[in-house]
């Protein structure tokens, strides 16, 4: 495994470095290095004994740049070469986040999904 601190978790990150380090590698169980959104106190030394899951064969950027892709170009990829690693900007709302749709307008629990459908 190549053990990848380097995506900064909630602190930023870098997809990308994720999608490098996955086919340079490989991928372990969430059980055996479950995600914690935190990077401090942790090191690669807490992981050594994960074994390999799976393996990334090949990736590719999709758009060209940070903010380039569009919603089309994502579902293009996803159809023809299937998951996707993203990243987006989160406003203050993101942190108040438990459940339900979070969109621009706010978020929406059940009750008001339902109402949608």
């Amino acid at each position: 495994m190549t053990c990848n601190f380097l995506t900064e978790g909630c602190e930023g990150g870098w997809p990308h470095l994720h999608s490098f380090f996955a086919q340079k590698g490989y991928l372990v169980e969430e059980k055996c290095a479950p995600y914690l959104a935190k990077t401090k106190g942790q090191s690669c030394g807490n992981y050594e004994k994960c074994k390999p899951k799976a393996k990334v064969l090949e990736t590719r950027f999709v758009g060209g740049g940070w903010g380039e892709v569009s919603e089309v170009q994502m579902m293009k990829e996803i159809l023809r070469n299937g998951p996707v690693s993203i990243e987006f900007q989160a406003n203050g709302l993101f942190s108040k986040y438990q459940s339900g749709i979070l969109s621009e307008e706010g978020i929406k629990n059940k009750s008001t999904m339902e109402e949608l459908l």
